[in-house]
């Protein structure tokens, strides 16, 4: 049986006030084609499908659009729920999409034996079982748990995720016995993963991340989402992010983004290779002082389908005004159909300046880029609110954003 492992589409993404629909929609081209010439049985996506857990429609509408092309390939397609989805818009077609063989388990179920998938070969024979785990939510984990080990919520997180993959574990292997391959999904933070910074903490009191030992032996493939750049989970070649398939932020400008690929011939003999996707667009960081990031930007020649985004990243010797002046005024009439400038930031050192250690004027992301909880924990710091009391309200406004997204 051959799987691909993707996740993070993050469909509906703006950065710095730009759409990002042109870039997923040429994913979505590729990954079509992809899937068609390797022959692909089985398609898993490890959350975060949508960028906003309430999408706009011409976002929901690519989505189904790519559901519709995915299932003319007549290959099984399995969708969970990440941090940034709703569970019921993911959910609410479920009953229709099921016919087309494509299953989406939006958030976590009260009974386990439906996050349980097997997963049939060509010639009818069983290949493996898929864990569909969705992001498991602060509720779900403390439900799981006795009272007396959820008041920890460090604790409450690494055990309610380790209870939950053991009992579809256990669920797994009576129902299907301990020969079949056991491929599991998951939207987890992972202790020692490279993040960008475009991942938003999903776990209260796990600001490190899980260890590795929450995933059980039988477990032979750990398909996860949540982290964009694609990796290993410390060194264990069989957990791994896949990472998002395009570039979400400027911080992932060096990335090589790819989607997984599995070969599964039986329980332990799983072949994992990595492929590249192809770049559509590129995100470039031009630094130096004014001149030179001048002469950078005349310089550049885009080769790629879309106009590049470019961020400027000036560096000056001493603080000058008319400095700053020159590049607002520069970049205000600077515009060319190859590159777009995204993003500029100005800076002084402190030699020969009047100015504190650095003096930075940066232009500020847009409201629609900042998450809930950025624009709550600037709202705790502009309060100067004690440490104690703003991490007590950070993990109870968490808990009701995970509210808010169920619904």
């Amino acid at each position: 049986m051959k799987i691909v492992h993707t996740a993070d589409w993050h469909i509906g993404k703006i950065l710095h006030r730009h759409d990002l629909t042109e870039d997923i929609s040429l994913f979505f081209d590729w990954m079509i084609q992809f899937l068609l010439e390797q022959k692909v049985d089985l398609l898993l996506v490890s959350g975060d499908v949508f960028d906003l857990a309430n999408p706009a429609n011409k976002d929901v509408a690519l989505y189904y659009k790519t559901l519709l092309r995915l299932s003319a390939l007549r290959i099984k397609v399995i969708i969970t729920g990440g941090n940034h989805d709703s569970i019921s818009l993911l959910e609410a077609p479920a009953g229709l999409l099921n016919t087309l063989d494509i299953h989406v388990i939006g958030g976590a179920k009260e009974d386990i034996s439906e996050e349980i998938i097997p997963c049939y070969n060509p010639d009818g024979s069983l290949g493996c079982v898929v864990l569909a785990v969705p992001f498991l939510r602060d509720k779900d984990l403390r439900a799981s748990l006795p009272a007396d080990q959820a008041y920890d919520k460090t604790k409450m997180t690494e055990a309610g995720v380790r209870y939950h993959y053991e009992k579809l574990v256990n669920h797994c292997i009576s129902t299907y016995g301990d020969e079949v391959a056991i491929i599991a999904m998951g939207h987890l933070m992972m202790k020692g993963a490279v993040t960008s910074d475009s991942e938003r903490e999903i776990h209260v009191g796990n600001l490190d991340g899980l260890v590795a030992d929450i995933v059980p032996d039988s477990i032979d493939y750990m398909a996860l989402g949540h982290i964009h750049k694609p990796q290993k989970v410390q060194n264990h070649a069989h957990i791994r992010y896949s990472g998002s398939p395009i570039f979400l932020d400027f911080s992932e400008r060096n990335y090589e983004k790819k989607v997984i690929v599995l070969n599964v011939k039986g329980k332990k003999d799983i072949q994992i290779v990595p492929s590249k996707i192809p770049v559509s667009r590129d995100m470039l960081r031009f630094s130096g002082d004014l001149e030179s990031v001048k002469t950078q930007l005349n310089n550049f020649k885009n080769e790629k389908q879309l106009c590049a985004f470019i961020e400027l990243d000036v560096v000056e010797d001493s603080f000058n005004i008319l400095k700053v002046q020159e590049l607002e005024e520069w970049r205000e009439k600077t515009n060319s159909d190859t590159y777009k400038i995204l993003k500029s930031r100005i800076s002084f050192s402190t030699e020969g300046s009047n100015t504190s250690t650095n003096s930075f004027i940066a232009i500020n992301k847009s409201i629609n880029e900042l998450s809930p909880l950025d624009i709550f924990r600037q709202k705790l710091d502009e309060s100067k609110i004690d440490t104690e009391i703003s991490t007590s309200l950070t993990e109870a406004y968490m808990v009701l954003l995970e509210e808010l997204n169920h619904l």
